[in-house]
């Protein structure tokens, strides 16, 4: 659709500000199944051009173990379920060509240096925050120093598991939150268990698969 990335020239500048105070490179990364790829037009393919934007073509928008999902939905429904749209940003987790990735949904605008995100997730920790209606994460901002670890376990955590207005990913709650939170069932709560819900142990399951079970790796909201 169009527009399209209404903010990127603000991103743009952030990614330059940060190469030229790191003598390193930072990159602008666009990620999308192939088929939404293919769709891109030549406005899209301009905006690329002129903002020197990275396109990373994934292989899945939902963990291809996960079979549940809400009724009334299926795989390739374009409506119906927040569950494509957040769970194809998993990607980042294991984009380890870069120190360090951040996520933003691409309604961000930039006003200040957003190096320091990047700079704190380069040491080992995940970045996250909470919503403004109660969620305890919102899945439209995370940072992480990306290890094929992290997608491995949040592909493993997708085997078998269902989510329940009541219970929750894996029956493990909504804690903090007192109950059901907007978009508990889609990446908001699939992040949140999966990271954050010590005693899921259906979470910790996968994380001990994956080899992160063990390990000191710090986490911070």
């Amino acid at each position: 659709g169009w527009p399209w990335l209404t903010f990127i020239g603000s991103m743009r500048l952030q990614a330059l500000a940060l190469a030229a105070e790191t003598n390193s490179s930072v990159d602008v990364v666009v990620i999308m199944p192939d088929k939404d790829a293919a769709q891109l037009g030549p406005r899209h393919l301009d905006l690329v051009r002129q903002y020197s934007i990275r396109i990373v073509k994934v292989p899945w928008v939902i963990p291809p173990a996960l079979k549940w999902w809400p009724k009334g939905w299926w795989p390739g429904k374009s409506d119906g379920w927040c569950g494509p749209q957040d769970l194809i940003r998993l990607h980042v987790l294991g984009m380890t060509e870069y120190s360090a990735a951040v996520f933003y949904d691409q309604d961000i605008e930039f006003h200040g240096d957003a190096g320091a995100v990047l700079k704190c997730a380069a040491t080992g920790r995940l970045l996250s925050a909470s919503g403004g209606v109660g969620e305890p994460l919102n899945v439209g901002f995370f940072a992480v120093r990306p290890d094929k670890r992290l997608l491995e376990a949040a592909e493993v955590f997708a085997d078998g598991v269902k989510f329940d207005e009541r219970t929750g990913w894996a029956n493990s709650g909504f804690k903090p939150a007192g109950g059901y939170f907007v978009g508990a069932e889609c990446g908001q709560g699939y992040m949140h268990t999966l990271f954050y819900q010590k005693k899921s142990e259906k979470a910790q399951a996968a994380l001990k698969a994956a080899g992160l079970v063990g390990e000191s790796r710090a986490t911070a909201k």
